[in-house]
């Protein structure tokens, strides 16, 4: 029984959603501020209310980092001083030391759509839109304990199924991304897109799920309130969850020992995120033009993933260079939880 309940992710949220109703729901765009697609859809339902208004809650639509958005895309920047979507730990927001600029935009979040860990933050329900660089499709990014967002994911994978996906981020006591202030809520991440432009496909396909989601949301509130007879059922979806980072191959030139770039994804990898990993594929191509070969024990991959399918996302993302990322690693596994469904008429 212990090894199945490892194989599963999941767990109930203390602050689940799955059978009480959303009160309240944030769209933000811009926490990165050249991530266009996000900004200019959330400027978009700031524009048009109407399109995010529903009768059984509230929507809040803001831009996040205004300063790096800048006055046009042009101009715009992932951030200024820090990467705001690592700035919403507990113990940051509640440091009065930390003044950077993002990590006081994430105080001032934090008090708008919080505060994180209440039972009744003014956020239930928070859709953080980003765009990436890697070739993802539509990822939703959530918490392995947050079934309500899982139950929503689910939803829009039914309406797109050859993009939209489900990641998890890794399991861990507290997140340090925005979505985690609210009850509830994903980063809503599409690709591929360059950085400071706007991808009319992912832009309406963006537009068209964002807007699913939020008659998905009506909909459970009124079972909920038993507007519709509803009953509380099992249910599963396939999920990836992180798992590992690797990064480029580097090597030491400067005399300072200081490592420099020595390789790139590989083209015959490139563009395939969330694809089978197998054993001996090249996935990264160094300068010199020799391949580096995927092997689990070089990249200190044991114990059960060493038999365990692997897949590659957010494969060359540019903004992860900084961070010595070329790719993130995901299990592919079930996340179970009940979800409220509508009562057939043979058992009302």
């Amino acid at each position: 029984k212990k090894k199945k309940k490892d194989l599963v992710s999941g767990g109930k949220s203390l602050m689940s959603l799955t059978n009480s109703e959303v009160k309240a729901v944030a769209i933000v765009g811009g926490t990165h501020g050249n991530e266009t697609n996000g900004v200019y859809l959330a400027k978009h339902f700031a524009s048009h209310p109407q399109l995010v208004e529903r009768e059984s809650f509230s929507t809040r639509v803001l831009l996040a980092n205004v300063a790096a958005i800048g006055p046009s895309p042009t101009q715009a920047r992932r951030y200024v001083e820090t990467d705001l979507n690592r700035c919403f730990f507990r113990r940051e927001l509640d440091d009065p030391s930390l003044t950077l600029l993002e990590q006081k935009r994430a105080k001032e979040i934090n008090a708008e759509l919080g505060p994180k860990g209440s039972v009744a933050p003014r956020a239930d329900f928070i859709i953080d839109l980003h765009n990436t660089t890697a070739n993802t499709g539509v990822a939703l990014m959530m918490s392995p304990r947050d079934d309500f967002a899982h139950e929503v994911g689910m939803h829009l994978m039914t309406l797109d199924p050859d993009n939209v996906r489900i990641v998890e981020w890794a399991p861990a006591d507290d997140y340090g991304m925005l979505p985690s202030v609210g009850r509830s809520g994903f980063t809503f991440e599409v690709g591929a897109c360059p950085w400071s432009t706007i991808v009319g496909h992912w832009y309406a396909a963006s537009r068209r799920l964002v807007l699913a989601a939020l008659d998905y949301i009506h909909r459970h509130n009124q079972m909920v309130q038993q507007t519709i007879p509803a009953t509380l059922r099992p249910a599963s979806v396939l999920v990836f969850q992180r798992a590992y980072t690797l990064n480029y191959p580097r090597v030491s030139r400067a005399a300072d020992g200081t490592e420099e770039l020595d390789g790139m994804i590989h083209p015959t990898l490139e563009g395939k995120d969330f694809s089978l990993l197998q054993e001996g594929q090249p996935i990264f191509l160094r300068l010199d033009g020799s391949a580096v070969c995927f092997a689990r024990d070089q990249f200190g991959i044991e114990g059960k993933d060493a038999d365990e399918d692997l897949f590659p996302f957010f494969l060359n993302e540019a903004a992860y260079y900084e961070k010595g990322i070329a790719m993130m690693l995901a299990r592919r596994t079930t996340h179970r939880l009940e979800v409220l469904c509508e009562t057939p008429w043979w058992e009302k």
